[in-house]
């Protein structure tokens, strides 16, 4: 009787609903929110450097400017402009150091800075490392100089981050580059040399 109820054809379709465990050693994509806040990370170290060189440099233009239209303020003296150009170099050089690391982050882990501090990584969408020069010339090259372009850049700039919400979670810059970004812990190999940072951790990830 129940092998007849079985397979009987007139029977309402039965879906398997429970959860599928990941395969071992799948990738698993990044969470939108992640490579939002990595975005945040990456933009907020150079915006902040930026900020205070423009402020090291244009105090002491500032005082200039006050004492030369301001009868009977002192002019600045010659250790406060040394100091703001001191300041200002310490902070070009940080930045320059901040671009450094990041490039090598890059070229051995796939990762920004902005995406190691949020465990996630830049690969291939066949799962294997991405070089240095492709993260460059196309994965953002070619939106760099796009940005040049008056309406073009507007639409790029939209669109963009819109495509995020494909089902791929891939940008256009991900697209135009053949990449994805997926947990940095389902992804140790995509690197020069593995990544020792989870080296004998179990390949679990957290999803936001």
């Amino acid at each position: 009787m129940t092998g007849a109820v079985g397979q009987n054809r007139f029977a309402p379709p039965r879906a398997d609903v429970e959860d599928q465990p990941v395969e071992a050693g799948a990738m698993v994509s990044a969470s939108r929110v992640a490579r939002f806040l990595a975005i945040l990370i990456d933009g907020l170290v150079p915006t902040l450097l930026a900020m205070f060189i423009v402020v090291a440099v244009a105090l002491p233009i500032y005082d200039t400017y006050k004492q030369v239209n301001t009868p009977g303020i002192a002019p600045p003296t010659s250790l406060t402009r040394h100091l703001s150009t001191s300041w200002a170099w310490l902070a070009g050089f940080a930045m320059l150091g901040f671009f450094g690391w990041s490039a090598s982050l890059v070229h051995r882990y796939g990762q920004t800075f902005g995406k190691r501090m949020m465990n996630i990584r830049v690969v291939r969408t066949d799962g294997s490392r991405v070089p240095f020069s492709r993260f460059i010339l196309l994965r953002w090259l070619p939106l760099f100089v796009i940005g040049f372009f008056p309406l073009l850049n507007v639409v790029t700039a939209l669109l963009d981050p819109l495509l995020i919400f494909r089902d791929s979670r891939q940008c256009l810059h991900d697209s135009i580059a053949d990449t994805k970004v997926v947990t940095a812990e389902s992804s140790v190999e995509a690197t020069l040399d593995g990544d020792a940072k989870y080296a004998g951790t179990s390949l679990r990830t957290i999803d936001f």
